[in-house]
């Protein structure tokens, strides 16, 4: 995927933000590091945090095929990305898709989860494990449905309505402002 540097122009009509609020929807998204400052971290006082970037090192976001691949155990980072500083804001940025065939399998008959009462999970509930594909075709489904939900103010910036959208039946992805 390629995130193409946006002028200040456009970056003040959406508000400051490239993406609002969200969960990713894989099993789990590395970030190499680039060197642009645009990762934000929900954290559990509900406040948004910077996640510096530093040479070197790779940032791991859990998501919602993992989330419910362990019942629940493992969250999912609620994370946006926001515009760079000045300085940063002419640098591209470039992301990686999974292989479309790997098959979610859920963990299952684990001590662990069994002892935590997390066994219950939605792939499984669902009487099939999903591809890669499958899995993706469906939450860009609700991505898209978010995205039509979206408005824009009359002074022109986008507003995210906050949803809890269903993915598919048990497991449910939400918009954070």
């Amino acid at each position: 995927m390629h995130y193409a540097a946006r002028g200040a122009e456009e970056n003040k009509i959406v508000g400051g933000m490239y993406v609002p609020g969200h969960t990713d929807l894989g099993t789990v998204t590395l970030l190499f590091r680039q060197p642009v400052t645009a990762l934000q971290i929900l954290n559990s006082q509900g406040q948004w945090k910077w996640v510096r970037p530093q040479d070197g090192t790779i940032t791991v976001n859990t998501c919602d095929a993992l989330t419910a691949l362990t019942g629940g155990l493992i969250k999912s980072s609620i994370h946006r990305v926001h515009v760079p500083p000045a300085d940063q804001a002419h640098v591209d940025r470039l992301g990686v898709l999974p292989n479309n065939h790997v098959v979610l399998d859920p963990i299952q008959n684990s001590p662990l989860l069994n002892r935590l009462g997390l066994t219950q999970n939605v792939f499984t509930e669902l009487g099939q494990h999903l591809t890669t594909e499958q899995w993706v075709k469906v939450r860009q489904t609700q991505q898209q449905r978010r995205t039509r939900d979206a408005k824009i103010s009359e002074d022109g910036k986008y507003t995210y309505q906050p949803k809890d959208l269903e993915i598919i039946p048990g497991l449910h992805a939400k918009v954070y402002n």
